[in-house]
Parts: C-alpha cells; structure tokens; sequence
C-alpha cells in the first residue's frame, strides 16, 4: 500500500492556493462524475469543486486551500479483494478517519470536507525509479491491475459542522482548525501549534486498516515499515530488517502458516517498474518453494546484487545495441557514398564518350557541290 501526499506547488494542478477546479478536471480524465465521499457516490465533479472551493476561512491568498491524498493499493491487495469498487470506497472511508484522527485534535472524518475517485491505469513519470535509471521510458503505462484513489481534502475543517458544534456547545473554539498534512509539527503539546502530522504513522495505519477490513494477512517484507527502513535506513538497521525477515520467513515455514500465495511468485510476469521489495520476494518464495531454509538469508542479501546485475546487464545491452545501430548507420551511409560516387563516374564517361561521338562523325557539306 503506498500512501503518498504530493506537496503541489507552481501553476496548473499542482497549485493548491486558488480553486480545485483545475485539479478536479485533471482527475476526470478517465471517467467524468463517479465521485464519492464519506457519506454519498457517484457525485459530479461540479459539486466537489463548490464545496471544496466553499469551505475556507482565515486563509491568506497564497495559502493552501486543499491537500490531495493518494492511496495505491499493490497488485496482491487489489487481487485480494478482487479490486472491488465498494470495498476500495469503503476503504478509502476508513483511511480519511485515519487521516482526521491523525492530527490529534479530537476530531473524525466528519469533520473534514473530502471527495475522492477511483482511477485505473497510471504511467511511469519522473518520479519512479526505472525511469531515472534509464530503463524505463516516461510516459509508458504501466502494467497489471493499477487501480488507486485520488482524495481532495479541504485544508480547513469542515464548516457546516464546526458551527453546529459551536452552537451546541460542544466546543468554543472561535476559529475552525486549518489542517495541513504537510506541517513538519509531530504531535506537539506546547506553544500556539499543538498536534500536528505524523506521515510514516500516516502510512502505517492505512495499511492496517486495509488488513483489519479485509483480512489481509501482510508479510513483513512488504509492510511500510520494512520498505521504508530498507530504503531510508544505515546499514545496521537494514541488516537488522534482513534478519527480522528471515525469521519471520522461517518462523512461516516451520509452522505451516505461509498463504500459498507466498510460495510462488505473486506477479506471473515481471515488468519494468518491479521494485526491490517485489525482487526480494521472489527469491524468497523460491526458497521456500525448495524447503532451503538455509538459502533464505543469502536470498536476502543478494536480491538487491541482483536486480543491480540485471540493471548493468540491461545498460550493456542497450548500449550494444546502439553500437551496432550506430556501425550499420555508418555502413549505409559509406555504402551510399560509394554508390552515389560510381553513378556520378558513369555520367561522366558517357558525357566522354557522347563528346568523342560527335568528334568522330564526318562533316556534311553545304555548298553548291563545287
């Protein structure tokens, strides 16, 4: 489950200052209308950009009206639930709780001003790192079930119920919260910011929302935490997530408890955006397949040393490849040369050989036959 908050910036979709209704726009390109929020579907775009652009107070001119969230569920989540709609609504449902009870100000997904859409195919862009390596072309959709959720979320807190609240007395706060996921503010207790954004622990509890609803048994190897430490962490602590990886597979192994899914390998088809955690997995599925469990360190060691050789293996072939594009280029090119020089010598000989014709050929007289 990748959980990603795009910080927006500049002009066009990525401005979060002015109206929504370029971005909501942009997200229509698959389907138009098909919106939902916490508590209806199938909602047109028009409404979604009123209540968003609607619902703000106190907010400079240049300040951030709303925040996008996206949530992208891997191929093995989607197969799980068979990449069902509703339940991939009801998911979504259940991470904006998450996302409200994140900033630790009491408050629930009632209290927030959000739409989403389910979209279903996404390309390689700047951002992945096949692309940076060169071995992917940008642009070019991507492969196998791509099913994730856009969310639009207001940045302040949901109008209509902060005054209800207000006249109820359920508070007296006398300004509605501004809530930004971005703030660098972690669960602060003191001074006039208190709360805040924790986005790892963001992460992490959308993940275990989708275990806990649809009974998803998660391996540790593809848990936020074990990604996040192999990508982000020093050598002792990614040694450290290898060891806990390999017991955690042998503890699986030993006790019968690995899903059969686990034992082969969850992709039939290898594609160019595989990351490390997909090559990792299936070395290890092949060891277990084996019943080597001695092999399952090492697996882990050298899925990594792997996918390297196959990078510099791919970069070798790339560039024979175009070594002998470039030498067979050159060929025609010295081919055309020669060809263009033969003709350019045959024009020449027959203009030769016209002009001694006309040498040769006897004069014919005009006279009187004196």
């Amino acid at each position: 489950m990748m959980t990603k908050i795009p910080a927006g910036s500049g002009s066009g979709t990525g401005n979060r200052s002015g109206s929504s209704g370029g971005l909501v726009e942009y997200l229509e390109k698959e389907q138009v209308g098909q919106w939902f929020s916490r508590g209806q579907v199938e909602l047109a775009g028009a409404q979604v950009v009123a209540e968003i652009d609607a619902n703000k107070k106190n907010l400079g001119r240049e300040d951030a009206k709303y925040y996008q969230v996206i949530f992208a569920p891997s191929q093995a989540e989607l197969a799980h639930i068979g990449s069902d709609p509703a339940k991939l609504r009801d998911f979504t449902r259940s991470a904006m709780e998450q996302y409200a009870q994140n900033f630790g100000k009491g408050i629930a997904s009632k209290d927030l001003v959000w739409f989403a859409k389910l979209e279903h195919s996404r390309s390689f862009s700047h951002g992945d790192r096949s692309v940076q390596l060169g071995e992917q072309a940008k642009g070019v959709a991507k492969a196998g079930d791509q099913t994730h959720i856009h969310v639009i979320v207001s940045r302040t807190e949901n109008l209509g119920t902060y005054k209800a609240g207000q006249q109820s007395g359920q508070h007296t706060r006398k300004n509605p919260y501004h809530l930004s996921p971005l703030t660098n503010h972690r669960a602060t207790t003191k001074g006039v910011v208190q709360g805040g954004f924790e986005r790892n622990g963001f992460s992490q509890r959308t993940e275990q929302a989708f275990d806990q609803s649809f009974g998803y048994a998660r391996q540790l190897t593809e848990s936020f935490r074990f990604l996040h430490g192999m990508k982000h962490g020093d050598a002792l602590t990614k040694a450290d997530w290898q060891r806990q990886a390999t017991a955690d597979a042998q503890k699986r192994a030993v006790s019968h408890e690995l899903p059969k899914s686990t034992l082969t390998p969850r992709l039939t088809e290898k594609t160019p955006e595989i990351d490390f955690a997909d090559d990792l997995r299936a070395v290890l599925s092949q060891a277990f397949h084996q019943q080597d469990t001695q092999r399952l360190g090492q697996a882990l060691a050298s899925a990594q040393a792997e996918r390297d050789r196959q990078r510099i293996a791919d970069q070798q072939q790339a560039a024979e490849q175009q070594k002998a594009e470039l030498v067979a280029t050159a060929n025609r090119l010295k081919q055309a040369a020669e060809a263009l020089k033969l003709d350019e010598q045959e024009k020449i000989a027959q203009q030769q050989k016209l002009e001694q014709t006309r040498q040769n050929k006897p004069r014919i007289s005009r006279g009187l036959g004196l």
